[in-house]
C-alpha cells in the first residue's frame, strides 16, 4: 500500500546506513550556506527539474550524460513543460555521493532523480528518496534495487539475474552434457553482488559455475588472468564487466586459444565494447530487449538524433538513460509534486526507444529478453543460428 503522504512514508522504509543521517545533516547545512549548482542545462525558469547522480568513476558517464541531455533538449522543443537538468557527483577527497544526491533535492530543487548502473550510488539515491519522497529511475541491474522498500522507484533496465539466466539456458554446449561455465566479475561490492546473482541464475537454469573470478577492471595483466581462467577448461565464459574491460577480455581469451562461448550483459551492446574486442567480438552473445516494429522505429530515430547531436554512435546505456529522463519528465509534468509518490506503482505503459516502458508492482521493468550475437561487427538476433 502506498503511503498517503511523504511524511508518513519514512517509517515504512528499510533502515538507512548508519552514516547517512550525518551526511544528510551536512547536506542541509551546505544548503543553508547556498552551495552552487554544479552542472545544469536549459536556462530560465523550469517546470520540471531532473537530477542525475553521476559518480566520477562511473564507467559509462559519457553515455549516461548524453542520453539524459538529449531527452531534456527534445522535451524543451515542446511548448511546455520546460525541463532543466542538474548533474552532481562527489567532489574532492572528502566528498560523498549521498551529500550530492541530497543537494540536488534540497539546493537545486530536483523533483526526481536518475541513478546510474553503479549499485552503491543507486542505493544512496534511494536513501535520499526515502526521506524526501522524490521518485528515482534507476539504471542499476542489481536485484537489491527493487528490494529497498522505497515505493516510488522503478528500474528501467533488466535485472542481471534474468539476463544471466537467459544466457545460461540458451547457450548449451551439447544437449546431453551440461556445459562448464566460468564467470568474470568486478572486485569489491559490485563483484559480490554479481557473484550472488550469477549463482542464483545458474541455480534456476539448472547450471553450475566451475569458477566465478573477481578481477580488477583497471588491471593490465589481461593475458595472465585469461590464462588462469582457461585452466578449468570451461565450455563458456560469462564476462560480467563494463563494456571496455569486457571487450579486452574477449580479445585476450580468443588470443589465448579459447574457442568456446563468450557472453556478457546487455550493457555490452556498445561501440566501446566492439572497439575493445576488435575482430574477437565475432560470435559474442548478449541479452537484448525484444522490440516490436514501433519500438524498432523509435530506436532508429533515437540513434539518428544522437549521432546528429553528439557525432558518435549511441549505445544501449545512452538509450536507457534517455528513456529514464523521458519517463521521469512525464511523471513530474503530469502530477502535482505532493501527489507524485502516490503515482507508484506505475500502472501505465509509455513508449520508449528501448521498448515500451511498463513495470510490475515492485518497480521491475516488464521486458521480454532475446538472445543477440555479434556478426560482422554488429549485434543481431541469434535464435536462427542456434536452430530455435
Amino acid at each position: 500500500m502506498i503511503p498517503s503522504s511523504p511524511t508518513q512514508s519514512a517509517s515504512h522504509l528499510a533502515p538507512a546506513r548508519p552514516c547517512f543521517t550525518s551526511l544528510l545533516v551536512a547536506a542541509l547545512f551546505l544548503s543553508a550556506a547556498g552551495a552552487p549548482i554544479r552542472a545544469a542545462t536549459a536556462g530560465g525558469s523550469a517546470n520540471v527539474v531532473l537530477g542525475l547522480l553521476l559518480p566520477p568513476e562511473e564507467a559509462e558517464a559519457a553515455s549516461l550524460r548524453a542520453g539524459v541531455q538529449l531527452a531534456v533538449e527534445q522535451a524543451n522543443q515542446a511548448p511546455s513543460p520546460k525541463v532543466s537538468l542538474v548533474i552532481r557527483g562527489r567532489v574532492g577527497q572528502w566528498g560523498a555521493d549521498a551529500v550530492e544526491a541530497a543537494r540536488m533535492v534540497l539546493d537545486d530543487g530536483a523533483q526526481g532523480l536518475i541513478a546510474t548502473p553503479d549499485g552503491a550510488a543507486t542505493h544512496l539515491a534511494l536513501q535520499v528518496a526515502g526521506r524526501t519522497a522524490v521518485p528515482v529511475i534507476s539504471l542499476c541491474p542489481d536485484a537489491s534495487v527493487s528490494q529497498t522498500g522505497v515505493p516510488w522507484m522503478v528500474r528501467i533496465v533488466p535485472a542481471s539475474v534474468d539476463e544471466a539466466r537467459l544466457l545460461l539456458t540458451k547457450l548449451e554446449a551439447a544437449p546431453a552434457t551440461p556445459p562448464r561455465w566460468t564467470a568474470l566479475v568486478p572486485d569489491g561490492r559490485a563483484g559480490r553482488e554479481r557473484r550472488r546473482e550469477l549463482s542464483q541464475a545458474a541455480l534456476s537454469a539448472g547450471r553450475k559455475f566451475t569458477c566465478i573470478r573477481e578481477v580488477n577492471a583497471t588491471l593490465t595483466n589481461f593475458d595472465s588472468v585469461a590464462a588462469e581462467t582457461l585452466k578449468g577448461a570451461p565450455d563458456g565464459v560469462l564476462i560480467w564487466l563494463d563494456p571496455v574491460p569486457a571487450g579486452k577480455f574477449v580479445r585476450h581469451l580468443r588470443n589465448a586459444g579459447f574457442a568456446g562461448k563468450l557472453a556478457g550483459p546487455s550493457r555490452c551492446q556498445s561501440p566501446a565494447f566492439l572497439a575493445a574486442a576488435g575482430a574477437a567480438s565475432e560470435g559474442f552473445f548478449a541479452p537484448g530487449m525484444l522490440r516490436d516494429e514501433k519500438s524498432e522505429a523509435r530506436w532508429h530515430s533515437f540513434r539518428t538524433a544522437f549521432r546528429q547531436r553528439f557525432g558518435t554512435e549511441a549505445d544501449l546505456t545512452a538509450a536507457e538513460s534517455y528513456d529514464a529522463a523521458a519517463l521521469l519528465t512525464h511523471l513530474i509534468a503530469n502530477h502535482d509534486p505532493q501527489a507524485l509518490p502516490r503515482a507508484f506503482p506505475l500502472t501505465f505503459s509509455l513508449p520508449g526507444v528501448t521498448g515500451d516502458l511498463s513495470f510490475d508492482a515492485q518497480g521491475n521493468r516488464k521486458v521480454t529478453l532475446e538472445l543477440l550475437v555479434v556478426r560482422q561487427g554488429r549485434f543481431g538476433g541469434a535464435e536462427r543460428e542456434l536452430g530455435r
